[in-house]
Parts: C-alpha cells; structure tokens; sequence
C-alpha cells in the first residue's frame, strides 16, 4: 500500500512537473503573440489563432480589416499614404460578424485615428451572429481560459519548432510579408481557369436578402461607427475581377450583391466619419485579369494602388445613385468579359 501510494505521488508529480514545463515553454516562445510581440519571426500562418496576438501586443493606431481580399495588403505602404501606424488583419473566408468581432476587441484595447474596413457584398451576406474561426480563448482577458493556449498539444509540437528555426530571420517587413501569397501565378489563364462558364440560371430579386445585409450593418459595423467618432473609417469595396462578377451574373446573384452594395451607401454615408470607396468598378484594374490569381484574389500592385487611390480621394461615393452608377458599369464590363471570353 504505502509503495502503490509513492509511486502514484510520483508519477502525479512527474506529470505535473511535464506540464508546468510545457506551459512555460510555451509561454517563453509565445507563437501566437499571446504575452508580447516576438523577437524571432513568427509563422504567420493562421489567422484565427495570429490575429488575436496581433491585436493585443502589437504597437498600432490604425487597422485594415477584411476577408483574405486584404490579405496582400502592405501596411508600409498604408503608413506612408494615411500618416499612421497599421497592422492588417484578414480573416479568409469570413464574414462581416468577424469583422464586428475583431472591432469591438480592438476598440475596447485602445483608440484608433484609422480604420479600413474591406466591405463587400459576400461578406455581408454572412451569418450575423458568425463566430467561425473565432478562437475566444486567445480573445479574452481571463487568465483561466490560458491553460487552452499554454497546454495545446499542436502548440508545443508543432508550431513551436517551426517557429524556432526562423530564429535570426529579420523582422523589418513582417507587417507587409504576413499573410501574403507567394506561391501563385497572376495571370490572365489562372483568372479563367478559376471561372466556371455556364448558361445564365434564373436572377433573384435585387431585394431578395437585402434583410440579411441590412441586419449584418446594423449589428457589425454600424455600432462601433456610432460609438467611435474619434476614428476615421475608410470603408471601401475591393476590387473583384470581372471574372467574378461574370460568375456572380451567371449564378443570378448579382443583382442583390448591387443591392447590398447600395444599402451600405444608404446606412453608413449619414456618419461623418465615414468614408465609402468603391474600386469595383475601377475598369482598368477588374478588367486586367494578370493581375488576378483568381475570380477575386489581386496582386500586392493592385493593393497599393488601392491604398494610394483612397488617400488621394479617388473613387470615393458620396451618395446611393454614385454606388447605382458603379453598379451599371460593372454590368457593362460583364457584357464585355462575355463578349471577350465566352464561346
């Protein structure tokens, strides 16, 4: 009896002795940017789990957020433009609930002069109540929720040994390099390869989820406008391809996207601290299919132009009818893709 018990005493002891020391080389290294921004580079490799670090320990006064379409994005190039100091933080493949989630974090931890709010009509679609991909435990504040982070198997294994060997990787461009593409070709073939032609399929109503839009507005973007004054929201409309906008006509689900893309117009324009851009129909731009890896995702090139474009107040909407307008050159450009590509 007493050997049974020392031997239990010792194995609890080993085991705690292995977690503790888990916990706390997870702590030291800290591949998610949990406690303090890094000094070896870190993998950048999951949105979900790096944002949340980004957001907390990183030094910053503006933001630009979005689906992967922002992904590409070069904060350098936004601080030289605006006069701030940016981080990016995409979500691939969210919705306008994550992007609601990542403001109300980033506004309850400090003031920002900038905020650049991706917006387009798949996004607002979404789920309005969405928490997909939202890792809450590395969003919270409760020091109890940690244990998930400083005991994660995958962490231990995985993610820190990789990151371990970009020890002596410079970090001057991390904020531009994270999140980036590099293993794609832009060009005008995989813009096609990416589009599926097909006969035109009946076209919904333009009002048909204009409810859905209306609710994600409301409820993601509109409160932290209202209640943020202070900050300087560039919201603006990235611009797709005209491959895309072939597909989204094709599918008959274009015309509520030109809805939707109305109703942010009629919400957000009152505020004065907002500004609406749309480079959707920027032609020169959505109808360059090299510079498109696919229907939607555009090069770094594009990005900067973009960034460039809105501090010069270019493609800047100030009204419902100026979104109208974009919206009928954007039927236009998809008569021309037809006309062009489809056989």
């Amino acid at each position: 009896m007493g050997h049974t018990g020392t031997w239990t005493g010792v194995t609890l002891s080993l085991l705690a002795a292995c977690l503790a020391l888990s916990a706390c080389i997870t702590y030291l290294v800290d591949p998610f940017e949990h406690y303090r921004e890094s000094d070896i580079l870190p993998l950048y490799d999951q949105e979900s789990y790096n944002n949340p670090g980004i957001v907390r320990s990183y030094d910053y006064d503006a933001v630009i957020l979005g689906t992967s379409m922002v992904e590409m994005s070069m904060p350098s190039v936004i601080d030289d433009v605006f006069g701030v100091h940016s981080v990016k933080l995409p979500m691939r493949g969210s919705h306008t609930a994550q992007m609601g989630w990542q403001l109300s974090h980033i506004l309850k931890r400090q003031p920002l002069s900038m905020a650049i709010l991706a917006v387009d009509a798949y996004s607002l679609m979404g789920p309005p109540e969405d928490r997909e991909e939202i890792i809450e435990y590395l969003w919270n504040d409760n020091p109890l929720d940690d244990v998930n982070y400083l005991l994660n198997r995958d962490v231990l294994f995985v993610k820190i040994p990789k990151m371990l060997k970009n020890r002596g990787k410079p970090l001057n461009h991390k904020r531009d390099d994270m999140y980036q593409w590099v293993d794609v070709v832009f060009s005008e073939a995989s813009v096609l390869n990416a589009v599926s032609f097909m006969p035109q399929q009946e076209m919904q109503p333009a009002d048909s989820r204009l409810e859905r839009s209306t609710e994600n507005i409301r409820k993601n973007l509109e409160p932290y406008i209202e209640e943020h004054p202070e900050t300087r929201f560039l919201i603006y409309m990235p611009p797709y391809s005209a491959g895309y906008w072939y597909l989204m006509t094709r599918q008959g689900l274009s015309e509520q996207q030109f809805r939707s893309r109305i109703r942010v117009a009629e919400l957000l324009l009152p505020y004065e601290n907002v500004e609406l851009y749309d480079f959707s129909a920027r032609l020169e731009w959505t109808e360059d299919l090299d510079q498109y890896f696919d229907y939607s995702h555009h090069s770094t090139e594009i990005s900067n132009r973009l960034m460039r474009s809105m501090a010069a107040g270019e493609n800047r909407i100030l009204s419902p009818e100026d979104m109208e307008r974009d919206n009928e050159q954007i039927r236009q450009m998809v008569e021309r893709f037809i006309e062009k590509y489809e056989h």
